[in-house]
């Protein structure tokens, strides 16, 4: 694994040049249209529905760091600032120590209040988290992360924090990984699809659904990683290396597993025969069976037995997901496949482990289109695949909120606005191109017509008049 980068400072630059400040106008808007009506109520207006619309705030939560992106945008997305803050920190004497759940939330939304502060106001915020994650907003705990294995994640409030220091800013959250599915649909250039399935592969292992441009959540949520699967046997020629200690005299891997829910048996001592994918193929069950500190994965060969194991269980995941979802690209990322050797074995497993059953191209000749890797796992900065589930997410509960319908009526206003002065622009036109006439009272035989159209109305009212009055006699005559 490539090493972490080294912390961003915990408050955006003061000296940083500000793509965004609370007193400009948004590019390429026509500030002349509204010229007519500059009052100080309608600048402010002007601000809060166009020039602010754009700022969208997502915040990845990771069981290492929590990172703090803005955007202008979503399609593309242009950084504005970011931060990332780590779960755990460096003591005087060199050890690490895990930090506070609550700190590093109310350093996320400080940050956000200082970026407010200097940038201008958050259209909206897209939070997305590895799970359990409570997403039923008639639940109490709604906004929690539950039953997490992550030590001093358990129960914690992560939209709470958010919802009392932006109470007029929509949020949205969902899991990291159904929002990376999602934005895999809408932007990773898969093609025509109406389904994605996410794997991500680090200190956990998540698994996100899309379907219809939306994500699955039923229920709860996927939750692919702790699917159960049969113990990695290995092949005979590595069976016979001596040095693949996590292998037992039968080649089966004798690693016990890390997940606390589903690696022992009934009787909590002995090992499962079918742990969960998530227990046995970790970033910190990689280092376990090696005997290393996670760090040191990066070091580790290609030619490493480890690997081989490693894209066993992944496969054995792949081979779910068909099966259950039959998704049509499934999309691979996290720290861990930063190595490349794992994806043709991950392949080479999966085909073995369907057996023939299907014989779509997918599975087969175009078998590197369907388990693939995220494209934006190869864009620089911080716009990685979860960045910009985050971003999507802002940007559709955005859209959802009342701000966003003020915007859009305001932007037909706008439209109308600009219908009436071409209206307006064009009659000006008219009346000067028209040539002047001299006009004489007596050789116009128009004017003529116009007398006579005054006289015949000059009767019907003498008329209408006289009418009236006998009508009025008659009726005195009748009470009298």
């Amino acid at each position: 694994l490539p090493p972490l980068s080294p912390p961003s400072p915990r408050l955006p630059p003061s000296d940083k040049k500000e793509m965004f400040s609370p007193t400009s106008t948004t590019p390429g808007m026509n500030t002349a249209r509204f010229a007519r009506g500059r009052t100080e109520h309608a600048v402010e207006l002007e601000k809060k529905n166009f020039t602010q619309r754009s700022l969208f705030a997502c915040i990845e939560g990771g069981g290492q760091s929590w990172l703090c992106l803005v955007s202008e945008g979503v399609d593309p997305p242009r950084e504005v600032d970011s931060c990332r803050f780590y779960t755990t920190a460096a003591t005087k004497d060199g050890k690490t120590i895990r930090r506070e759940a609550a700190e590093v939330i109310n350093d996320c939304v400080q940050w956000l209040k200082i970026f407010e502060s200097r940038h201008g106001k958050l259209a909206a915020i897209g939070i997305v988290s590895f799970g359990p994650c409570d997403l039923n907003h008639s639940s109490p705990t709604y906004g929690f992360i539950t039953t997490t294995p992550k030590a001093g994640w358990q129960n914690t409030d992560v939209v709470g924090p958010f919802a009392r220091a932006f109470k007029d800013t929509p949020i949205g959250f969902d899991t990291d990984v159904n929002m990376v599915a999602v934005s895999e649909y809408v932007y990773g250039g898969h093609g025509s699809i109406s389904s994605a399935a996410y794997i991500t592969v680090g200190t956990g292992i998540g698994v996100g659904m899309c379907t219809g441009g939306k994500a699955v959540h039923g229920l709860i949520h996927p939750e692919g990683g702790h699917i159960r699967a049969p113990r990695y046997i290995a092949p005979k020629q590595i069976r016979g290396n001596s040095k693949n200690k996590f292998l037992d005299a039968d080649g089966v891997d004798k690693y016990v597993g890390n997940c606390l829910f589903h690696c022992l048996g009934p009787d909590r001592k002995t090992p499962s025969t079918h742990p969960c994918i998530e227990g046995m193929a970790n970033s910190d069950a990689i280092a376990d069976r090696l005997g290393i500190d996670k760090s040191g994965l990066k070091d580790v060969g290609d030619d490493n037995d480890v690997w081989d194991l490693e894209a066993y269980y992944l496969a054995q995941l792949c081979i779910s997901i068909t099966f259950l979802m039959s998704p049509e690209v499934i999309i691979i990322g996290g720290g861990v496949m930063n190595r490349e050797i794992l994806f043709p074995k991950i392949r080479q497993h999966f085909k073995r482990l369907l057996g023939g059953y299907f014989t779509n191209p997918q599975f087969g000749t175009d078998i590197e289109k369907y388990i693939t890797r995220s494209r934006f796992d190869k864009v620089k900065g911080s716009v990685h695949a979860g960045v910009m589930g985050g971003l999507e997410l802002a940007r559709r509960v955005w859209e959802l909120s009342d701000k966003y319908m003020i915007s859009k009526q305001a932007q037909q206003i706008e439209k109308l606005n600009d219908a009436l002065l071409r209206k307006d622009a064009e009659s000006k036109t008219l009346f000067t191109v028209l040539p002047k006439q001299k006009v004489s009272f007596n050789s116009s035989p128009n004017f003529g017509m116009l007398w006579v159209g005054i006289g015949a109305g000059f009767s019907a009212v003498l008329t209408a008049a006289t009418f009236f009055k006998l009508m009025q006699s008659s009726s005195n005559k009748k009470g009298a």
